[in-house]
């Protein structure tokens, strides 16, 4: 036979994990428990009745758009490779509707066969579709799964997306010759830290800030509620961030920067997110076990304002920037309650303007990185590029009210009684003004791509400031010299 004919035999390609480095019922699910979570109640009910019709119903409830999943990209170059040569097809377990939808946006498919709410093309099924359209041996098979060890014995040649379930040794075993493999990059340890935003952890800090401004360093007990209470926050803040990126799949990859998340981009399985999510989320009433009441309460009211923030209040303009400002301000009620210390009016104030600000700053760099790609409005986020000035005037205005209530603490009378040399102290505030101008103008330029908690940590001129302002209270608080001025 000629190297012509050879190549006119169609070319069979599945879906989930081949073409797709994702998971299409598992991506509907998400959607679902996103767009209508209440269907979820019907699930059991969907299941029951066969996984063909969970598929169907769940199609039916949710809308994607081919661009939503991240593509397998040696396997779609192999499929341009051969589209102009033989048929391509599509044939996948998934909905028809989705299937159809995925092939128009990847454009290479004459042809596309899917599940419908009576059969599950998937195994059995999948391999009956095949011999009655090309007969035996008559298609050649990409496949990553172990369903498609039923098929490659029946292909011509036999092609796998390479995955860590052991697939290939199973068709070695099953003396199923591979023609060709293509490698999927596997999961690591960096992938994982990545999808608990490790790096993210040390905003958690904020929840010692009370304990360093109200004690004596040195008390065990205290010290452990403390330690407990931050990592308690680490696993709880874990958690609300991998359900965020799943709530927000699809929002994310349609984004610059954020179609790189880990989830978004296909280098963690949705699967693999869930059994994260319930390992951080088991760790974390552990971690609560061991906590006073209070503590407990407000890590829960915590977890409560994220999943509304997830669900829906992170659409509503400037409602989001004030819940990011609040569950900043918790880490430190988190750390009052933690070790019952007085309440610090003057602590929490400064906390709300300074956090809004920040998380308004973040905004805006989002908006003017949006603008310079000519698009005008945030998807999912309700904003539009022309809310800018609005957004610029509230944010640097609470950024210098945040000032002014620094500098109100200074004047107040538990301040003359803590410090040796309260009138040092008014140095903070010039350098505070230079640190958040400096913030601010940075995120007016689109140079703000991050959290800027996380951006002032890795920031030297950052860094350099908060030293700048530890040594000023550190002049204050200790008698160096002379009598306190009055």
């Amino acid at each position: 036979m000629s190297a012509t004919l050879d190549r006119a035999v169609p070319l069979c390609v599945d879906l989930d994990g081949t073409l797709l480095r994702t998971d299409t019922l598992l991506e509907c699910l998400v959607l679902l428990m996103k767009e209508r979570p209440l269907s979820l109640l019907f699930v059991p009910f969907w299941v029951f009745r066969g996984k063909s019709y969970l598929k169907a119903m769940c199609a039916q409830r949710v809308s994607f758009v081919g661009k939503s999943f991240p593509y397998n990209a040696d396997v779609v170059d192999f499929i341009e490779s051969q589209s102009s040569d033989r048929e391509i097809v599509l044939v996948t377990g998934a909905h028809q509707s989705l299937a159809n939808s995925i092939s128009e946006d990847c454009g290479h498919f004459d042809k596309v066969a899917g599940s419908s709410e009576q059969v599950n093309l998937t195994g059995d099924n999948k391999l009956q579709w095949l011999l009655e359209q090309y007969g035996e041996g008559g298609f050649d098979y990409i496949g990553n799964d172990k369903d498609d060890l039923k098929i490659w014995p029946h292909a011509r040649s036999a092609m796998a997306v390479s995955t860590p379930n052991g697939i290939q040794k199973s068709a070695s075993n099953s003396a199923i010759i591979l023609k060709q493999v293509f490698s999927e990059k596997k999961t690591g340890l960096v992938a994982y830290a990545k999808l608990l935003r490790v790096h993210q952890w040390a905003k958690n800090a904020l929840i010692f800030v009370p304990y360093l401004l109200d004690r004596q360093i040195g008390d065990p007990t205290e010290l452990f509620q403390l330690f407990t209470a931050f990592f308690a926050m680490c696993l709880l803040a874990s958690c609300t961030y991998i359900l965020n990126d799943m709530l927000d799949i699809q929002a994310d990859r349609t984004h610059i920067s954020k179609s790189a998340r880990m989830m978004a981009s296909g280098n963690v399985s949705i699967f693999a997110g869930f059994i994260a999510l319930f390992t951080t989320g088991l760790l974390f009433l552990i971690c609560c076990y061991f906590l006073n009441g209070l503590t407990v309460v407000a890590l829960f009211v915590y977890l409560a304002i994220t999943l509304a923030y997830s669900f829906r209040l992170k659409q509503i303009i400037l409602i989001d920037v004030s819940i990011l400002a609040a569950l900043h301000t918790i880490r430190v009620v988190i750390g009052t309650v933690a070790i019952s210390a007085v309440w610090s009016f003057w602590l929490l104030a400064f906390s709300m303007f300074v956090f809004f600000s920040l998380a308004t700053a973040k905004r805006v760099a989002e908006l003017i990185n949006l603008e310079k790609t000519g698009a005008s409005e945030a998807t999912g986020r309700g904003y539009l590029t022309t809310d800018l000035p609005v957004l610029l005037a509230t944010g640097v205005s609470t950024a210098y009210i945040s000032i002014l209530v620094v500098a109100l603490y200074i004047d107040s009378e538990k301040v003359s009684q803590m410090y040796a040399h309260p009138e040092i102290l008014w140095f903070v505030c010039p350098a505070l003004m230079y640190w958040v101008g400096r913030i601010w103008i940075k995120a007016w330029r689109g140079l703000l791509n991050e959290d800027p908690i996380l951006f002032a940590l890795k920031d030297r001129v950052s860094l350099f400031t908060l030293l700048t302002v530890v040594a000023i209270v550190a002049l204050a608080k200790f008698p160096l010299w002379g009598p306190a001025v009055v």
